[in-house]
């Protein structure tokens, strides 16, 4: 193993994980695998029916850790637990279904160490269903290189999250993740973008991203209880955002408004969520210049009738016209 050495710096590797304990077993096992020493891998499982024990055994230069969370906390919050464990240079956050090259940890690390300005390093990923990791395509926008996050992340991820390799400098300023279930990822990075976090491309295939429809993956919920959790992590963002508005450029800050906050409140619109739209509304409109109240108005209206005829238009209605007045 060309990367096994004392004078490495500890990379932590966390795998937040909810039951598909034949899934966790590959992906500790391509943790177990690297070119890479030493290695703190932090296994968090989410309330599994059953508790989680690795297969693996710890070494001097390979420890494992599993911590059990007493009641299912969603993603975010089980990455934040393995990140608050970390104690690693390096962070990077496997999901439990996803694999890695052997050479993945000892090329990203190299390349921050190269590049000691970068806070992030990401690699190409391909997408796999099945035994077969190069039966699928690549992430879409995965073989071009950007250097900031931000407006990158809003045109589209061109990143999955075990893409990644974090310096403890960036993971520090970042600070925690979120507890939301789904999009909880993109929130973070939008942290990182926001304080000017410089990211780089290692342009080869490191990272295997499993296309599954498995009903216990950790993000999957319920159609309508998926939405509400979107909602708020879109809510999250955008807060984030505002409060930060003064560090971004108007410019992207209208992106997100455009990317993100629009399509939620169309799918609010046809859950008929209308109180939701109006909270989006109001911070839309606080987080780009000053829209007009004709203009709001007008919006909401028009995203009634065009994409549902709701029972409850006329709600909707009045509820503008009481926001706006």
């Amino acid at each position: 193993m060309a990367s096994i050495g004392k004078d490495n710096p500890l990379v932590s590797v966390i795998v937040p994980l909810h039951n598909r304990f034949n899934l966790v077993d590959e992906a500790v096992d391509a943790v177990y695998k690297q070119n890479y020493r030493p290695i703190e891998l932090i296994l968090v499982d989410d309330c599994s029916s059953q508790a989680y024990r690795p297969k693996i055994q710890a070494s001097a230069d390979f420890s494992v850790a599993v911590i059990r969370h007493q009641e299912n906390q969603g993603p975010g919050a089980s990455r934040e637990t393995g990140r608050r464990r970390a104690t690693g240079a390096y962070l990077a956050y496997l999901d439990s279904d996803d694999l890695w090259h052997p050479a993945f940890l000892e090329k990203m690390v190299l390349q921050l160490k190269e590049k000691p300005e970068n806070g992030m390093c990401y690699c190409k990923t391909r997408q796999f269903s099945g035994e077969y990791l190069n039966s699928g395509s690549l992430r879409p926008r995965n073989e071009q290189a950007f250097d900031a996050i931000l407006p990158t992340l809003l045109f589209g991820r061109p990143w999955s999250t075990g893409a990644c390799l974090w310096t403890r400098r960036a993971a520090d300023q970042i600070g925690p993740w979120s507890e939301g279930w789904t999009n909880e990822d993109i929130e973070y990075e939008i942290r990182a973008g926001i304080f000017g976090i410089q990211i780089s491309h290692l342009p080869e295939v490191l990272c295997y991203e499993r296309e599954t429809d498995d009903p216990q993956q950790l993000s999957q919920a319920t159609h309508k209880k998926a939405l509400l959790q979107k909602f708020s992590s879109i809510k999250a963002m955008a807060i984030t955002v505002l409060e930060n508005k003064h560090a971004l450029e108007e410019s992207t800050r209208v992106l997100f408004v455009k990317k993100k906050m629009r399509p939620m409140v169309t799918d609010l619109f046809q859950a008929e969520e209308y109180e939701k739209v109006i909270e989006l509304c109001k911070l839309m409109n606080k987080i780009v210049k000053p829209l007009s109240k004709a203009w709001l108005l007008t919006a909401l209206l028009l995203a009634s009738v065009r994409y549902r005829k709701f029972p409850g238009a006329a709600k909707i209605f009045q509820l503008g016209c009481h926001f706006l007045t």
